[in-house]
């Protein structure tokens, strides 16, 4: 079985839902918080591995994941 994770605009929500009901596909849908929590904790568990993370990796989860105005935080 594979997972496909697919962006959807909210307009379009029900439609793609429905029609993934209607083919029997079990779906799931995921905000964009429950997202940002999903990286930030793969982030702290791979810190917690190491035991440390260099702060390039750290602006780069950000930046693709989170909106940031400013590197400078």
């Amino acid at each position: 079985m594979k997972t496909v994770i697919v962006t959807i605009p909210e307009k379009e929500e029900s439609f793609f839902l429905s029609m993934l009901k209607k083919m029997k596909f079990k779906s799931q849908v995921v905000t964009e918080e429950e997202l940002e929590d999903e990286v930030l904790s793969r982030w702290i568990n791979e810190g917690m591995k190491s035991e440390d993370v260099p702060m390039e990796k750290v602006y780069q989860l950000l930046e693709k994941y989170l909106i940031i105005p400013d590197k400078q935080l």
